[in-house]
């Protein structure tokens, strides 16, 4: 069996390079006290020995420091050259000791047992290193006993012999204790960066595995979701239209379990990215509303919107994010409500604004309104089902808030209702430009667009959902030949997967932006029409020289609006554009 070479020892270069800044100091004030008591040629010449010693330590250090890790043997010659060069320091207290006054002794005796302790600090690292220079101190103390000999009794030698070989025994097993500590702290650290290392790895899966879900999940969805929108602008009988109705809302249900998943795991991987930028809260707090306004209509529900004086303006914010805690809140009320009513009010005071989505539902004992704010908590009881979900909007909705500084509470009482606020520390500013309405191309027969799609199912449903706008696109099956029809034609926009056999999307982009500069062509608009729905990866995608992105599955109102802006020489808005 092959032996690991152990380099551990090396740390001692690092650590005498460090203790440089202490023993030199140490060293003079050590020569100038003794000579209270010796004589100061004696200490002149100890300390010229010492000096000469510590540099010589460095220069091997450094040495080491290049060649230690090829040549092992030189901890062998660290040890012999620590052996001499300990036993030469501990030679002034040894002297000191010998000069037999009170004061001498006692300084002689501190001194040599700071040497032995120090000693121990270099056996953690090395046992070979701190053990030659623990015995280098050994010897000059059996060295002493030998030069007193004939002035001590047998008796009185034996005992201070014993003495300080005891002193000794408690140094080496406080440096043994020492060792393994430290060892065991090297091993517990190492364990724990080891498991870091495997989270971080574990993370990193996980993402990666949410997001190819995420991808492979979408793409289906875009074929039952994009032929319903298509089904849906025919003529249909009341029944048929009902039907697809269902079909579309429980793809819709779907998609929405899928984004709460991916907000989920983006928010436990710390890549949730919050992008203030200024909105109207009136605009955005109606448009809300609005968007279950008919849910609650249809329940014979009422829904009033109530935003105090203080609260009108526009704010500097996350509104996607916002609008989803909204939603979360609103889908709620509007759900677990019966009869009665919901409503919204808005105040601001102390630069937090306070949003209150309250209704008339059954309410929620005092003990189980924090489990609500767990995930995969569902309101409703868990057996009966009633109305479904997967218990992730409350515990996404906090943590958004939370992340925006914020927080989300609950006040509720069985029977009476419920109202969950929403206060965030958000500053006011000056009301946003209007953005210019946007239209979709009803009918534009002229409109060249092609397409890169190599799934035989989304290539039907874009072709079946631009023909409806009057559009005849020209669709081809992977990147090359995306590629090679742009070279041939002029074309208003280019819708590119991203996924494609032969040449994917981005490499085609890369090739069309490079082609573009070199032969001094007009930039053609490029929008992305994928499944990488998350946020990161759309960034990514407008980074790389995407124009836009459409995610899957296709909206078509969304697909329409990204066509007018490219057409009409709009810029990107990642905040309308974000499904996620």
């Amino acid at each position: 069996m092959r032996c690991v070479l152990d380099t551990r020892w090396l740390s001692i270069v690092e650590h005498r390079r460090r203790d440089l800044l202490s023993i030199v100091p140490m060293t003079l004030l050590a020569a100038a006290g003794s000579c209270a008591w010796l004589d100061p040629r004696i200490c002149a010449a100890w300390l010229a020995a010492a000096l000469a010693l510590i540099a010589a330590s460095q220069l091997l250090c450094r040495f080491i420091a290049k060649h230690g890790q090829a040549a092992p043997v030189l901890e062998t010659v660290l040890a012999a050259f620590t052996l001499v060069y300990t036993f030469i320091y501990a030679s002034l207290p040894s002297a000191l000791v010998l000069l037999g006054e009170r004061a001498s002794v006692l300084a002689g005796g501190a001194m040599m047992a700071a040497i032995a302790l120090s000693c121990t600090a270099e056996f953690v690292i090395s046992r070979r290193i701190g053990l030659a220079a623990l015995a280098a101190v050994v010897l000059q103390v059996l060295l002493l006993t030998v030069m007193t000999f004939p002035s001590t009794g047998p008796a009185q030698l034996a005992l201070s012999l014993v003495a300080v070989l005891c002193f000794f025994a408690y140094v080496l097993r406080y440096a043994l204790d020492r060792e393994a500590a430290v060892r065991q702290m090297a091993e517990a650290t190492a364990l724990a960066q080891a498991r870091e290392a495997e989270a971080a790895s574990a993370n990193r899966a996980k993402t990666a595995f949410l997001a190819t879900m995420s991808h492979e999940i979408r793409t289906p969805l875009n074929g039952i979701l994009g032929m319903v929108q298509v089904m849906q602008a025919d003529e249909l009988s009341p029944a048929q239209r009902e039907r697809l109705g269902v079909v579309r809302q429980s793809g819709k249900a779907l998609t929405e379990i899928l984004n709460d998943v991916l907000d989920l795991a983006r928010i436990e991987s710390g890549q949730l990215e919050l992008r203030p930028e200024p909105f109207d809260l009136r605009e955005l707090l109606i448009g809300c509303g609005q968007t279950f306004a008919a849910l609650a209509e249809g329940k014979g529900l009422s829904h009033d919107l109530s935003i105090a004086t203080t609260a009108e303006g526009a704010y500097l914010g996350d509104a996607g994010r916002l609008r989803q805690i909204l939603h979360n809140l609103l889908s709620n009320a509007v759900k677990f409500t019966d009869r009665g009513g919901v409503s919204i009010v808005a105040d601001y005071a102390a630069g937090r604004l306070e949003l209150t989505i309250a209704d008339t539902g059954p309410g929620v004992a005092v003990d189980e309104q924090e489990r609500l704010f767990g995930r995969f908590v569902l309101l409703d009881d868990i057996e009966t089902r009633r109305h479904g979900g997967a218990g992730l909007g409350l515990a996404i909705s906090r943590e958004l808030a939370r992340r925006m500084g914020g927080d989300v509470t609950l006040f509720s009482r069985p029977g009476e209702g419920s109202a969950f606020t929403v206060v965030l520390p958000l500053t006011k500013v000056a009301a946003p430009e209007e953005a210019k309405a946007e239209t979709t191309p009803d009918a534009a027969p002229d409109l060249r667009i092609l397409a890169a799609e190599d799934n035989p199912t989304n290539q039907l449903v874009l072709r079946s959902v631009l023909r409806q706008a009057g559009v005849e696109p020209v669709i081809v099956d992977d990147g090359a030949k995306a590629l090679a029809a742009w070279r041939a034609g002029s074309w208003d926009a280019v819708l590119m997967d991203i996924h494609m056999p032969v040449m994917d999307g981005l490499t085609a982009l890369k090739e069309i932006r490079r082609l573009e500069a070199e032969e001094g062509r007009p930039r053609t608009p490029v929008i992305a029409l994928t499944a990488n729905a998350m946020r990161h990866q759309i960034d990514l995608l407008i980074e790389a020289g995407m124009d836009d992105h459409v995610g899957k599955p296709i909206d078509v109102a969304q697909l329409l609006g990204a066509l007018d802006r490219a057409v009409s020489g709009g810029s990107h808005a990642p905040g309308l554009q974000e499904i996620d």
